[in-house]
């Protein structure tokens, strides 16, 4: 019973759809630099009606990065993250007073911890014409991954800019205690991804982009650490072998003056188990002199529920069932705030962001009341030491 694994899947994808835009729309190029990050994130206590220690999960990471060129218009990236986690997790949800839903938790006895590397090279012939490839590997005491990805950027024209690539991971989980809790011994999972976009450069200061991502998920897709009530029993978390999803998105850059750039995202997506979900985020990137920057953000996000999905289940309805609340309609708004000093060589970071999910803020409200859903606090900090 362990959070949903933080590394993306989606290298490619991300890669060209995610990071930092330049101030000016008409920059590009990369610097050789290394960094180091460390973070602690902690979800809040269970307030609803539970069973169970209500404490939840606590997470330390501390994450290594260096990008370093190698030879001319080749640039090594590699970043190595290590988690570790600890707290109870959402078990299964048994049926209250009233029909009003009781969270059961694991208790606060899970210890576990995480490690990942990944590795890209990326070539730059020039021209904002740029290829990259990528590996990943990640490891848990019960679940390993493994990823491929590739993208290519290509001018079209003086302004335009094409971007597609893809991604492919194989993921296996050996659930502990698999003999005590009858789970499964051993499954696997494969995902494929796609993406295509256009970047398009407005004027001197704007650049807009414009994307479309197809994901295809297929093995054991279920959560072996999860049971859900079905009438008088508890059953396995169990869910559909395929699983397919479609999103678009949309990015906005621009460079209000020389000293701040606005970014705005955007993301809808829709999934072959009846979800869909929109994105919407806001970022202000301010210099104020002196070597010093401040990046206030929101976010807000808003998903409906897959169709097996349900608190608990009074009879059998179906071959598949769920009560992981994070299949569930839910809506999350989230503040953070970053603050950067530039002092020579070497750059320091710190922030926190403050993270509040509940059924009330998802789009078009719901009636399934959910008492799991996830609020956070996220603390880091940075240091980085750039070679130019």
């Amino acid at each position: 019973m362990r959070p949903s694994p933080s590394l993306s899947l989606l290298l490619a994808a991300s890669a060209a759809l995610t990071g930092h835009a330049p101030a000016r729309a008409d920059e590009t190029g990369s610097e050789q630099y290394a960094g180091y990050r460390f973070n602690v994130y902690s979800e809040d206590a269970l307030s609803a009606p539970s069973l169970g220690d209500p404490r939840r999960y606590q997470v330390y990471s501390q994450q290594f990065l260096l990008d370093t060129p190698i030879g001319n218009g080749n640039t090594l990236s590699v970043n190595a993250t290590h988690e570790v986690m600890s707290g109870s997790s959402p078990w299964y949800v048994l049926p209250g007073p009233a029909g009003k839903p009781i969270q059961v938790l694991s208790g606060a006895t899970i210890r576990d911890h995480r490690s990942a590397a990944t590795a890209a090279f990326t070539h730059d012939a020039g021209g904002n014409d740029t290829t990259m490839v990528s590996a990943t590997s990640s490891q848990e005491r019960d679940y390993h991954s493994l990823a491929l990805g590739a993208q290519r950027t290509l001018p079209l024209n003086a302004a335009l800019t094409l971007g597609f690539g893809g991604s492919y991971s194989h993921d296996r989980i050996e659930p502990f205690e698999a003999a005590l809790y009858d789970r499964i011994q051993r499954a696997e999972k494969n995902t494929t991804s796609a993406f295509a976009s256009l970047s398009l450069v407005l004027d001197r200061y704007s650049v807009v982009e414009s994307g479309i991502q197809a994901n295809y998920q297929s093995g054991y897709l279920s959560d072996p650490y999860k049971l859900v009530s079905v009438g008088d029993v508890l059953d396995p978390d169990t869910r559909p072998g395929r699983r397919s999803e479609a999103a678009w998105l949309v990015r906005y850059r621009r460079a209000v003056n020389e000293n701040a750039a606005l970014h705005l995202d955007s993301r809808l997506a829709v999934n072959s188990w009846g979800q869909h979900s929109l994105t919407l985020e806001a970022r202000w990137y301010q210099r104020l002199g002196d070597g010093w920057q401040l990046v206030p953000g929101l976010r807000y996000y808003s998903q409906s529920r897959a169709r097996f999905y349900a608190p608990y289940f009074a009879e059998t309805a179906g071959p598949f069932f769920s009560s992981d609340y994070r299949l569930g309609t839910f809506g999350a708004a989230a503040a953070s705030l970053n603050l950067r000093k530039r002092i020579g060589h070497w750059e320091i970071s710190a922030g926190a962001e403050r993270y509040h999910a509940t059924t009330g803020y998802a789009l078009g409200g719901t009636a399934l009341a959910d008492p799991a859903t996830v609020s956070y606090t996220r603390i880091f900090a940075g240091l980085d030491y750039h070679f130019d």
